[in-house]
């Protein structure tokens, strides 16, 4: 937790997690010790639901505990998941199963016989997690932790209900609901199980969520959980009968085979009517439960049950307080009221709640505004949220106005400008909610106002253009201009990012510089500390949690300059002018990358002509596939690092390169671009990408298509040395209207690569939609 959280949102956290670990250490004994199936189940119940706290109530976690906490409450989860499995089916088995005749009975028992084996072989690794679990202590240090931060939010001023916690239980549900609703393709297609058991887990993701925000609603959500937990249902039943229907299906084919072992006088003859009974039970059972999963999904369409759930779950977000009126009547009422002037957030939360926290210890009972709340931190939507909980006045800035612009016509940004700012308007909109979308929106480019006698002007840049840069340095004749135009005897403006006060021919000119992100090699806060009448003015800096800002920026996957940026006190331009420049600092990042893969691999030629077949089909393929600069450097480095993996063993090497690749220190990339190199680097073999792989779908939609066409062009070009016998020198792509044709010139025989290319092409097929064949030739 970097930044200080909104007291109802952590009593909620703690209220949640608090509970579910009471739930989880009162099952423990009775677990252990076999009593009752049903310990197993809610104690599997109540670590999903922790983990769904955890990922919930992210930032009220620390940091730096996070991730230990979530890994051992992962294992548990999964000790439990795999018995409780085994108890449904034993279950099941000896209670629901219809009448079977003697010819099936062998068979039926032989599997209850097996899955109580099973069983009993999970135990002793159960209790061997559970004991682990207890040793490390983890569950009392989680409940002494957020019971003490419970009362801490108490002290705090924690409410049953804050628009703040509101605003974050919608950022934190729709995005659930989002998920859920991806897979609605899937529903009218009988055979799409795979895609069924994913939404059974969206599902089940939006109830916890669901079940975790509803104190702040009246009628605890209680329609909107039962329904969603009917859907639940239906998807788990259905994900049952695949699961009974497959390991079936694998059983009497291994029987037939003769690859069964079995107990003495009994034949494969005796057992597999029983087999095939369950077999058509359980296959007949998902036809019926799917025919309800169907309807029940239909109902819910025609009531406009997600539909409705977004807009209550929006609307409860957008109770926050206008409190503009509010602060208008302060200082209309009391001039002397002291006032906190600020500008430039750019989404840099720490930056403001430093800000406001010493304004609060002088006095300042209004915040005016001077635009550009938007841009380059990591928290804006937090940031509007907490402005708004405060009475203010405020106009909008030219950034904030550039980031709806740009997102309603992204075609409007020239070709030679920086995709790290286009990128940082996109990232901006996409992580402010709907209500403070609307709110910013709405407000004023310029505000006026009589205070005690004075007339008052706040702008953002300058009376004539909010992107005109007023600062320090500006002529005097320009702020005399301005004055005789303005008619106003105070002038706020933000926008140069340098503070200043000036008084010229009797108008008062102040700008308080960036609260977000200064300008002047300074990375403190500005702002200043405004009294109207008698007229006094502070020009203020800040220290705050500069690494802690920056931290975030990393860790949301933002480009490392925009951390740059608050660490130096610099804008974005005068950063990247001081680094070397794109291509020099690709190559040094490369160096690095091959650096961290020779300490695993030593001097791997495999490594390297995977990296050089894969720069070959990416200029052949880019175009086509609208690939850039950026993805190419991901999959140099993905080819580089594709097999680091083998130095822990052959076996799963493709999962050991990507866990590697997100945990080695040494490599040059952020949170994001550890996400998207492994995963490009996991997919070189096996199976494709799947929203079932956390580290894959916890990546943006456009990541994760870019994944999908780096991983494509990195499994063919493994597939060109399968052999690793770097055979191929040279290789062309061609393309035509309905396939890819790859030309290679090789040194000796490609038989073995081009069947490997002809199966590893099975997700270029997919991504591009052609056919592909390979031609090859000896070099001459």
């Amino acid at each position: 937790m970097t930044v200080e959280t909104d007291p109802t949102w952590m009593m909620l956290c703690a209220d949640a997690i608090t509970t579910q670990i009471g739930l989880l250490k009162q099952e423990g004994e009775g677990a252990i010790a076999q009593r009752d199936v049903e310990n197993v189940h809610r104690m599997r119940v109540a670590s999903r639901r922790i983990r769904a706290a955890l990922d919930t109530f992210e930032d009220c976690v620390p940091a730096d505990r996070a991730g230990s906490w979530r890994k051992e409450i992962r294992r548990i989860t999964r000790a439990l998941g795999a018995a409780r499995d085994v108890d449904v089916q034993i279950g099941f088995l000896k209670g629901s199963l219809p009448p079977a005749g003697p010819k099936e009975a062998p068979g039926i028992d032989l599997v209850l016989r097996l899955k109580t084996k099973e069983r009993a072989r999970l135990q002793p690794p159960l209790v061997d997690a559970l004991q682990r679990l207890e040793e490390r202590g983890v569950l009392v240090e989680m409940l002494e932790h957020f019971k003490a931060e419970r009362e801490r939010a108490l002290a705090n001023g924690a409410q049953q209900r804050s628009p703040i916690a509101s605003q974050k239980a919608w950022e934190r549900t729709h995005v659930k609901v989002e998920e859920l609703v991806e897979h609605e393709a899937c529903v009218h297609v009988e055979q799409a199980m795979a895609e069924h058991h994913a939404m059974r887990i969206s599902a089940k993701r939006l109830r916890y969520a669901l079940e975790m925000v509803r104190p702040l609603f009246d009628d605890g959500l209680e329609d909107e959980i039962a329904q969603v937990k009917k859907l639940q249902d239906l998807l788990g039943d259905l994900h049952d009968c695949d699961v009974w229907v497959q390991d079936l299906g694998r059983s009497i084919g291994s029987l037939r085979k003769g690859g069964s072992k079995l107990t003495k006088g009994t034949s494969a003859e005796s057992v597999e009517p029983g087999m095939a009974f369950l077999m058509g039970d359980r296959a007949r059972r998902r036809k019926e439960i799917y025919v309800q999963f169907v309807e029940f999904w239909d109902k819910l369409v025609e009531r406009r049950f997600v539909v409705s759930l977004l807009r209550k779950l929006e609307a409860a977000a957008d109770q926050m307080p206008d409190l503009t009126a509010k602060a208008i009547d302060l200082l209309v009422t009391d001039p002397s009221t002291k006032v906190a002037v600020i500008g430039d957030v750019h989404g840099n939360l720490q930056a403001l709640q430093a800000v406001l926290e010493d304004a609060d210890s002088r006095g300042a009972e209004v915040v005016l505004n001077a635009g550009d709340l938007l841009g380059y931190g990591a928290n804006p939507e937090e940031a509007v949220v907490l402005l708004r909980s405060r009475p203010s006045i405020s106009v909008i800035g030219n950034y904030d106005l550039k980031v709806f612009r740009i997102q309603d016509r992204e075609e409007l940004w020239p070709s030679n400008k920086s995709k790290d700012k286009l990128l940082a308007f996109r990232w901006a909109f996409e992580h402010v909610s709907p209500s403070s979308r609307a709110w910013l929106r709405s407000l004023p480019k310029e505000v006026r106002m009589e205070v005690g006698g004075k007339e008052l002007l706040m702008v953002h840049g300058s009376p004539d253009s909010m992107d005109e840069h007023l600062g320090p340095e500006t002529p005097v004749r320009r702020l005399e201009s301005i004055a005789e135009e303005a008619k106003a005897d105070v002038i706020i403006m933000g926008h140069s990012h340098k503070a200043f006060s000036k008084e010229v021919r009797k108008t008062f000119f102040l700008n308080p510089g960036s609260v977000g992100r200064p300008d002047d090699g300074d990375p403190r806060a500005s702002y200043a500390m405004l009294q109207l009448h008698p007229y006094k003015v502070s020009l203020l800096r800040v220290a705050y949690d500069v690494k802690g800002a920056a931290r975030a920026i990393k860790e949301a996957g933002l480009p490392k300059q925009f951390a740059k940026m608050l660490l130096e006190g610099r804008a974005y331009d005068r950063v990247v002018g001081k680094e070397e420049g794109g291509r020099a600092d690709r190559d040094s990042a490369m160096a690095k990358v091959r650096k961290v893969a020779r300490s695993y691999l030593g001097e791997d030629p495999h490594s390297e002509q995977v990296a050089r077949l894969s720069m070959m089909l990416f200029d052949g393929l880019s175009e086509r596939m609208g690939l850039g600069a950026d993805d190419r450097y991901w999959l140099e480095c993905a080819a580089v690092l594709h097999d680091i993996g083998w130095s822990e063993g052959q076996q799963g090497h493709h999962k050991t390169s990507l866990r590697m690749i997100l945990e080695e220190e040494g490599l040059p990339f952020d949170v994001r671009e550890r996400k998207a190199v492994g995963s490009i680097a996991r997919y070189h073999r096996k199976a494709l990408p799947s929203p079932k792989h956390a580290h894959f779908s916890s990546l943006s939609k456009k990541d994760r298509a870019r994944v999908m066409s780096l991983a494509a062009i990195l499994r063919l070009a493994d597939a060109l040395d399968c052999s690793h016998g770097i055979r191929a020198r040279s290789l062309r792509c061609e393309l035509s209207s309905d396939r890819i044709i790859l030309h290679c010139s090789a040194s000796g025989g490609m038989e073995l690569e081009e069947r490997e290319v002809l199966k590893k092409g099975d997700l270029i097929r997919k991504v591009l939609g052609l056919g592909l064949e390979m031609h090859w030739e000896l070099e001459r």
